[in-house]
């Protein structure tokens, strides 16, 4: 039967990129459409997806015991990836050790955590499917070991060259920086390296049979594939070069299938990242195109959403440049593979040439931001499939609809949004109204060992579609409250700051309430400006750091002070949140800002017990990192960075 394996491997893909719960529902639903679809074929592929879900299951990896020989295998620019007998970590501080070199000593181990934001990349999620769950640091070495293996040897020949070119190389043979997002689409995914193979096959063609062109580029995708140490992206192109060089008596949707189960019985983790779900999304419109269709425009159409769902953002020029940018990085890592073969300065100066002219590009922008769920990626993705099936233009409207409803949503969302950001030991709250009524930024988290701002702040403001700030309220001036407005200030329009208590500001039927205004204890933290909103009748407290002496005053001035929601004052510290004050404001739910294994130990158990003692629900970005809160006049409910649902209801 024709094209069986397809639909067996999409069952496979929506296995992987479900969540443990809802595999039983995926099965079922397998069951009776697979039946259906193929007969008694079918028992061989439920057999397979049965094989899957016991695959995907995480694994429990234990910590390294303290002393432990670790073989570096991986080195990127802030710390490097080695095995130890039952497992493998992230090490730090091994920039001097080569790769395959054996290191044997003392180490100290910690569990990798991370911020957690929506729509920001989370480090521990992204490690801990890659089986990664602790950092360790070298304490002692005893001894270290070498590597002989050729690996190795590309390693330190790269390693020995001059100051550019060793920058270069790494950059380029080893993916050690990945910062913009083009790069990201096209280093990440490996699409100039299929480009590579296809020119070598192409021309190898003139000169000898294709099975043997293509037998030839299949060798070298495997040679990519162990110099780079086996990254995902040279993976996927070996395993999809192997299929369709393997097995040319089937259709090509049955290679996909094929190349799709094998990739992803070995990392199953790939399913929702961009180095597989690019070019297999690529290959299948390929496979359904039933129509004269340019392959760069279908190449628009994958990454419009693509651009949407992983990084918010639509840069239309980019997406037209895209082409144009594979083949200048594609020229890039064929300078550098021969400087390997042959080392002379024209391969650098060329390169850097090309790097310097796709930098350039990359400063002519036109960004579209959205946030792109699963499930507009899947509308636009079937509206596709349909267009390349028959070739409507009707198809094509309809894709123009849903690029207009991008840009248009903000101005249609019906709810109020509060986000609570995971920005450490800081603060800070974003609050959308609705219908685009107003942006309003409580607290500016900096810190004097990252860049809040550039990191987790300014990335969330983009994702949102939000260049232009309303309001934003410092409580007050500590670092961990505002020390990145100034970099605010560069990259986003503030219409109005707040620093100290003033006159209510409204938004529309919105109001800002500043509480206590005239009490002043001469202590920053005591000072802060806190801050009561009302958004459709769920109300919200945000006490800065203002600690016990505050919350005492605020309590005398407002002796019928209620809050559903309240932003627990200075971190959970037990120098605030007092019990009168719980027992007055009687929250239903109660947020915490504060650090993961801090040094000041946030929050604070005697904190935690008031408010469970209180009968309080407790949230806090260590546990759960960020929260956000959608209120409309029908519903209230939360949802947190790790995936917890829950309903507010009202006090």
């Amino acid at each position: 039967m024709k094209h069986d394996w397809l639909f067996t491997a999409l069952f496979v893909w929506l296995l992987c990129l479900v969540e443990e719960r809802y595999r039983l529902l995926v099965l079922f639903v397998a069951v009776v459409l697979l039946w259906r679809r193929q007969g008694r074929y079918a028992i061989l592929s439920l057999f397979l997806l049965i094989c899957f879900c016991v695959r995907i299951r995480p694994a429990q990896i234990p910590s390294p015991p303290e002393v432990v020989s670790l073989r570096i295998h991986e080195i990127r620019s802030s710390y490097a990836i080695a095995y130890w007998e039952n497992g493998k970590v992230l090490l730090y501080g091994a920039q001097e050790y080569g790769v395959d070199d054996v290191v044997n000593g003392k180490v100290t181990c910690t569990p990798i955590q991370s911020n957690r934001n929506f729509h920001l990349f989370d480090f521990s999620a992204y490690s801990g499917k890659r089986g990664l769950y602790y950092g360790c640091e070298l304490t002692e070495v005893s001894s270290v070991k070498q590597g002989n293996s050729p690996r190795a040897w590309l390693w330190q020949k790269v390693h020995k060259s001059d100051e550019k070119e060793r920058d270069w190389l790494k950059q380029t043979l080893f993916s050690l920086h990945q910062e913009q997002e083009v790069d990201q689409l096209l280093l990440a995914s490996g699409m100039h390296i299929s480009f590579i193979l296809q020119g070598i096959a192409a021309l190898l063609a003139l000169y000898i049979s294709s099975r043997k062109a293509k037998g030839i580029c299949v060798l070298l995708s495997a040679f990519f594939l162990y110099f780079s140490g086996g990254k995902d992206s040279f993976l996927r192109i070996f395993l999809f070069r192997l299929s369709a060089w393997g097995v040319p008596h089937v259709s090509t949707k049955d290679q996909l299938a094929l190349s799709l189960i094998a990739l992803l019985w070995i990392r199953p983790y790939l399913a929702d990242e961009l180095v597989f779900v690019l070019p297999f999304i690529l290959r299948l419109v390929n496979c359904f195109c039933l129509i004269k269709v340019p392959r760069i425009w279908m190449s628009y159409l994958v990454l419009a959403p693509l651009q949407w769902h992983y990084f918010h953002r639509l840069d239309v020029l980019e997406i037209l440049l895209f082409p144009l940018f594979r083949i200048l990085y594609g020229m890039n890592f064929l300078l550098a593979m021969l400087w390997v073969l042959m080392p002379c300065m024209w391969n650098f100066d060329m390169a850097q040439g090309i790097l310097s002219f796709c930098t350039w590009l990359r400063q002519i922008s036109l960004p579209l931001y959205y946030q792109a769920s699963w499930l507009f990626f899947i509308i636009w993705l079937g509206i596709v499939l349909a267009y390349v099936g028959d070739g409507k233009r009707k198809y094509l409207k309809w894709l123009g609809v849903l690029a207009l409803w991008t840009q248009a949503a903000p101005y249609l969302r019906p709810y109020a949004e509060v986000m609570m950001l995971d920005v450490g030991q800081g603060d800070c709250f974003l609050i959308t109204l609705p219908f685009h009524q107003g942006n309003i930024l409580i607290d500016a988290a900096g810190s004097d060992y990252r860049d809040l701002g550039s990191d987790i702040i300014l990335p969330i403001l983009k994702a949102q579609g939000i260049q232009r700030l309303d309001l934003v309220i410092l409580t007050h001036a500590d670092q961990d409250h505002s020390g990145s407005l100034s970099q605010l200030k560069e990259h986003v329009d503030i219409e109005r700051i707040v620093e100290s208590p003033q006159e209510d500001i409204w938004f529309g039927p919105f109001r800002f309430q500043f509480l206590a205004q005239d009490q002043i204890f001469h202590d920053r933290n005591e000072d802060s400006v806190v801050t009561y909103v009302e958004l459709y009748g769920v109300s919200f407290l945000f006490m800065g750091d203002a600690g016990k002496l505050r919350e005492s005053a605020i309590l005398q001035e407002y002796p019928n002070l209620r809050a559903d929601v309240l932003k627990v004052g200075h971190h959970g510290s037990n120098s605030a949140t007092s019990l009168a004050f719980v027992q007055q404001v009687n929250p239903a739910l109660a947020l915490i800002s504060c650090a993961a294994n801090g040094r000041y130990h946030h929050p604070h158990e005697e904190t935690l017990t008031t408010l469970t003692n209180a009968g309080v629900s407790i949230l806090d970005t260590p546990h759960v990192g960020a929260v956000s809160i959608k209120i409309t006049n029908i519903f209230c409910i939360y949802e947190t960075a790790t995936h917890e649902f829950g309903i507010i209801r009202t006090r």
